[in-house]
């Protein structure tokens, strides 16, 4: 196993001391829900506490009184399979999962029920399939390829995966999603892998900034040899309580996005998941947030704050409530709270 991938509690203490209950949380959880890390984000971890926070095992993470609410599947991406990786909701988009492996556990994973399974990266035959099943369907025109972390794939099977793809006509964009940038960013300095990203053509990268304790020098570096690789980048953060719940920490993170030319796109009301319903908002707090936001940003700053519907009904974008309709005008609430009118022309 890498060096660089620290599994246990006792390498987890060279990097700081765990207190009594964290260190029982790693003796009771994670033979349910199992640790893992790289090294580089566990010195980040040393620093910030808002990163220990979606590093460690909690205890509550097997607490029935309060994951009871919570599923395993809530946005039920396996009843929507249409080959073993590959589900299809939208009418022109796709996921294709494509490993169960990130060198980073975060406790706050949308797909922790896939942590129980051995580890999988997908095979040739299954991308045959995937790739086949989206040439059949025209509508298709938008691929989302996850994990796992698809960038931690062996860069032959993912250039396998991507020059198949690019090869689709009527297939315009693919998305990976990847945390790379965030828990190794040095994986970025990778000239096969970069290569690879850049021939793809079709590629953008939707990464994952939850704090601005995880924007620093060297995730800088990563981001600028994507872009200069021709590769947009944007952000997917996940609201989770006592991590980033607050306006300030938002508009820091948003902020330092922007800075270095990454866009800020969803921010997501956390998923109600089995193990992670402690990390969850009610949805009245995001959106009270965002209000705060557009009255300290810049909307190109701002993401969509989205909840995704239990039971695969999909992602719904959601804005304070800043018009109404009177009669023929449209009454508005400005970033000020200032109210206008204009007519319905």
């Amino acid at each position: 196993m890498k060096k660089w991938l620290i599994r246990n509690v006792e390498n987890v203490e060279k990097f700081f001391p765990l207190t009594e209950e964290e260190k029982k949380a790693f003796k009771e959880v994670i033979s349910v829900y199992p640790f893992l890390s790289t090294s580089y984000y566990l010195s980040l971890a040393a620093e910030s506490p808002a990163i220990r926070k979606m590093l460690l095992p909690d205890l509550r993470e097997i607490d029935e009184s309060i994951q009871s609410k919570g599923e395993d599947d809530p946005l039920c991406e396996e009843r929507d399979k249409r080959t073993l990786h590959l589900t299809h909701r939208y009418p022109d988009r796709v996921l294709i999962v494509t490993t169960n492996f990130c060198p980073v556990l975060c406790r706050f994973c949308m797909r922790k029920r896939n942590w129980k399974r051995p580890t999988f990266f997908i095979e040739d035959p299954e991308i045959e399939k995937a790739v086949d099943y989206i040439k059949k369907n025209e509508k298709i025109r938008d691929v989302l390829i996850s994990g796992g972390d698809p960038l931690f794939l062996p860069v032959e099977k993912l250039k396998k995966l991507l020059f198949k793809l690019k090869e689709i006509n009527h297939v315009e964009v693919v998305r990976i999603g990847t945390r790379a940038p965030v828990i190794l960013p040095q994986r970025l300095f990778d000239e096969e892998l970069l290569e690879t990203l850049e021939k793809a053509e079709k590629v953008w990268i939707n990464t994952h900034f939850n704090h601005p304790d995880e924007i620093t020098e060297i995730s800088k570096e990563a981001v600028r040899k994507l872009l200069k690789a021709g590769i947009p980048v944007n952000n997917q953060t996940i609201l989770l309580k006592d991590v980033n719940d607050s306006v300030e920490t938002l508009e820091r993170l948003f902020r330092g996005l922007q800075k270095i030319k990454v866009r800020p796109y969803y921010l997501f009301h956390c998923d109600p998941v089995k193990g992670v319903m402690h990390f969850s908002t009610p949805i009245s707090k995001g959106l009270e947030i965002v209000e705060n936001l557009f009255k300290r940003i810049s909307p190109l700053a701002i993401p969509y704050y989205a909840v995704d519907g239990p039971g695969g009904k999909g992602k719904v974008q959601m804005l304070p409530n800043r018009y109404r309709k009177e009669g023929n005008y449209y009454i508005f609430r400005n970033f000020r709270g200032e109210i206008f009118k204009m007519p319905d022309r």
